[in-house]
Parts: C-alpha cells; sequence; structure tokens
C-alpha cells in the first residue's frame, strides 16, 4: 500500500521547495507560522512551472532506523542561540548530513540529503525544539541550493523606500534593526521588508538585484512575501560620529561577502556565491556608514544613498 504524504510547497524569493510527512494533519506552516506567508495554494502548486529546487520529508523519530554515520566527515561545527550544529559529508558522494544538538533538548537531531541537499529526510522529536530544528535546517538548505543561481541568503536588516530596497549589514551587535528603526521613525514613507535574512537574486539578464522577504526574520517577526529592486547596500560600524562613504567595486566586494550565508567546505557552493557578489558589487553602490545609533545617521545615509 502506498504511504500517503501531506505535501506543502512553498515560494520563497525566486525559488519553490517543498516539505512533506506521513505523519496524520501535518502542516509545516502549523509548526512554522511564518511559512504561511508563502506557502503555495493546491492550484498555484499544480500552475507552478518553477522546478522545486529541494525537498524535505519529515518523519517521527520512531519511524527512522538507525544509520551508519562513520563514512561522514566533518565540515563545519557552529554555534548559534544556544544550539550546536554539524554539517558533515560523505566522501566520493554528493550526500550530506546536518545535526543539531538543539537548546532544551538532550538528543540530536539528524537530518541526512542526497543529490547535493536535494532531496532530505529529517526526524522530529515531538518536543518544543521541533520548530527550532526545522525551520533552521530549511533556511540552510535554500542558501545551499540557492548558492549557484544567482541568489544569496544575506544577514541584512531592509528597508523598503520609493520602489526600491535598502539593505544594512553588519556583524551582530553592529545596530542594523537600530538603523533601520531609526529610518522608519524619521524617514516618511518607509517600511521594514526584512529584519535579519533576505534573500537576494541578481537577474543577469536585465542587470538588476532584487531583495525578497523571507520566512527568516530573527527576532522581528517580519514575514513579508514582497519584493523590490535593490537600490543600495550600506555596511554600518558603529563611531563616535556619522561619516558615510561610496566604496569601490573592491571593498564593496569585501563588505558584501562576510553577510552571505555559505558553506565555505563545499567548494562549488561556495564559489556560486563569490560569482553572486561580484556581480552585485560591480553592478550596485555599496557604502559604509560610521554611525551614532541617532536620528542624524538615518537622515545621512537617507539623503545620500536615495
Amino acid at each position: 500500500m502506498k504511504e500517503e504524504r501531506n505535501v506543502q510547497l512553498f515560494r520563497v524569493g525566486p525559488c519553490l521547495f517543498g516539505t512533506s510527512s506521513s505523519i496524520p494533519d501535518w502542516k509545516s506552516e502549523k509548526l512554522i507560522p511564518s511559512l504561511s506567508h508563502f506557502l503555495l495554494s493546491e492550484k498555484e502548486s499544480l500552475e507552478s512551472k518553477n522546478k522545486i529546487i529541494f525537498s524535505l520529508n519529515i518523519k517521527p523519530e520512531k519511524d527512522i532506523n538507525e544509520e551508519d554515520y562513520s563514512q561522514y566527515h566533518q565540515l563545519v561545527e557552529f554555534e548559534w542561540e544556544g544550539a550546536t550544529c554539524r554539517i558533515s559529508a560523505m566522501s566520493g558522494t554528493d550526500s550530506y548530513l546536518i545535526t543539531i544538538l538543539a537548546p532544551n533538548d538532550t538528543k540530536e537531531y539528524s537530518a541526512s540529503f542526497h543529490s547535493g541537499f536535494a532531496t532530505g529526510t529529517l526526524s522530529l522529536h515531538a518536543t518544543k525544539a521541533d520548530a527550532f530544528v526545522l525551520n533552521n535546517i530549511l533556511m540552510m538548505v535554500y542558501a545551499f541550493k540557492t548558492a549557484c543561481i544567482d541568489t544569496v541568503l544575506m544577514h541584512a536588516s531592509v528597508i523598503k523606500k520609493d520602489g526600491k530596497g535598502y539593505l544594512f549589514l553588519g556583524k551582530s551587535g553592529t545596530g542594523k534593526s537600530t538603523h533601520t528603526r531609526l529610518w522608519l521613525e524619521n524617514i516618511p514613507g518607509c517600511e521594514l521588508l526584512n529584519d535579519d535574512n533576505p534573500i537576494v537574486h541578481f537577474n543577469k539578464e536585465t542587470g538588476e538585484a532584487i531583495v525578497y522577504g523571507s520566512p527568516w526574520s530573527g527576532k522581528t517577526p517580519c514575514y513579508k512575501n514582497d519584493s523590490v529592486l535593490v537600490g543600495a547596500f550600506v555596511r554600518l560600524e558603529q563611531a563616535p560620529e556619522n561619516i558615510i562613504k561610496k566604496e569601490g567595486a573592491a571593498r564593496a566586494f569585501a563588505s558584501l561577502l562576510p553577510s552571505c550565508s555559505c558553506l565555505k567546505a563545499a567548494e562549488e557552493l561556495n564559489n556560486g556565491v563569490i560569482e553572486t557578489v561580484k556581480l552585485l558589487a560591480a553592478s550596485l553602490p555599496v557604502y559604509h556608514l560610521k554611525c551614532l545609533p541617532d536620528k542624524a545617521a538615518a537622515e545621512l545615509s537617507f539623503n545620500t544613498i536615495k
């Protein structure tokens, strides 16, 4: 008897991805409400001509057979929000393994992927950490699968103003959210598009870049299924006075690259991100703003880059 699956398709940025599960009444958007803004209706799913970039099958832990992961070698390990994540690869194949030890959960989650992250299986624990793990795995795999199609997931806060999107970049704690809040408070007609992980796609045919909202916006609940042409990028730096300067192409590249999510240990994916950043740096204005967290800084950056 064929296993019945609940299937959902989501359009995020210029791409589609899918989730499925045999768990009765499963809906990914119920576990992660921010996904609901990007969910395709059944009719849209049938009519869509976009190719799904990846699919993830969600299973309860009891349905997962014990697998031998000894053939995988670790590519990278990092920590964020109290969680530890490891990404590993199987030598000589295009198979990957993502393991996450989530906050307040004593057992690791495992997600195995094949065909270069095109298909994957994640087992859940039926705990509060399930949403955290699923959300972050979808975000990571989206970044990996779009790396070679002129698309990057950026760590930035984005303001939409007069038909253009302005992306504010910088290390965590630099004041990206503070600066965009100052725009919202002091520059009429502004709207927050995303506060942490927007998606940027470079269109080689038109030479334009488009910034999209996403289901991932950090601690700010801003999950807008919307897009706008990129107007400029601004790298922020805390300083005792407000100074803004436009950067040359080489310096612009160096400013943009650290803000792009990538898997450096996977050469093809890393090179894909680098090529997209080269296009962005050569085609769009990139500024360096040394600033205070004040109204004057917002007015200076707006009047310079508009």
